[in-house]
């Protein structure tokens, strides 16, 4: 069962006013301890990245996401395949504005999604031994001009983690941030939260329920979407109501 500790995310993120540089900079996040500047940098490159909010209803992207879920449960596949597989599919849906999405498509997804990352195991997953699956990946690839490596939760959560020099919390903080992700992916009252939002609510959740706020500078937080610093704000707070009312429900 998992619990909560008493301290609130809201009291621990403030927002204020930092100033961006549009330098050229690469996607990928350094692979070392970074700087707040560094990390800053990292995430304004990721939003210049992220493509433009779907205009899908929240209830459709609710319902595919339960199914891609199921799948994913299914077969035993790792949280990290489902927010990928997730954010493709959700991608796919308003590229071709429809519903109308059978299995082997979302197990298209997964395959994907699996491909993306390198820690997976591909040829041992059953799932994916559909004599459909090339040609499904390639409907799917084309649809989206193979623009499949979409911006996720997992690319702020890991530029954020970059702060983190103890190996042994950074490896508590990843998997529980992400199993909160997908709680987020899969319940309907999240379905039009802002990737970073998410993203950032979650993990502040999951400082809380393992009690090392501190870690991580206040600073990291004060990241503000231009014009939209009240609803980043209230979206933060909203995700960690959300949150709470599924940890104990």
């Amino acid at each position: 069962m998992i619990s909560t500790s008493s301290c609130c995310t809201s009291d621990y993120y403030s927002g204020s006013d930092i100033e961006y540089d549009y330098d050229d900079v690469v996607k990928a996040a350094p692979q070392h301890l970074s700087s707040i500047k560094e990390t800053n940098i990292i995430l304004q490159t990721l939003l210049q990245y992220h493509h433009s909010p779907s205009y899908i209803s929240s209830s459709i992207k609710f319902q595919q996401s339960i199914r891609l879920f199921k799948l994913v449960q299914e077969n035993h596949l790792s949280n990290e395949i489902f927010i990928r597989a997730n954010a493709i599919l959700h991608k796919l849906l308003h590229s071709i504005c429809t519903n109308e999405i059978n299995e082997s498509i979302l197990i298209a997804c997964l395959s994907l999604a699996t491909k993306l990352n390198e820690h997976s195991t591909y040829s041992n997953i059953t799932l994916f031994n559909s004599n459909l699956l090339i040609a499904n990946e390639n409907l799917i690839c084309n649809t989206l001009d193979w623009d499949i490596d979409i911006i996720t939760p997992i690319n702020y959560v890991e530029a954020i983690l970059l702060h983190v020099s103890d190996y042994s919390i950074k490896d508590r903080l990843r998997p529980l941030t992400y199993e909160l992700i997908v709680l987020c992916l899969t319940d309907i009252c999240c379905m039009d939260l802002s990737v970073l939002s998410m993203a950032i609510g979650c993990l502040l959740m999951a400082y809380e329920m393992i009690n090392c706020c501190e870690l991580i500078p206040k600073q990291v937080f004060e990241y503000e979407q231009e014009n939209n610093k009240i609803l980043f704000q209230t979206s933060l707070i909203y995700i960690r109501q959300v949150l709470m009312n599924i940890l104990h429900r």
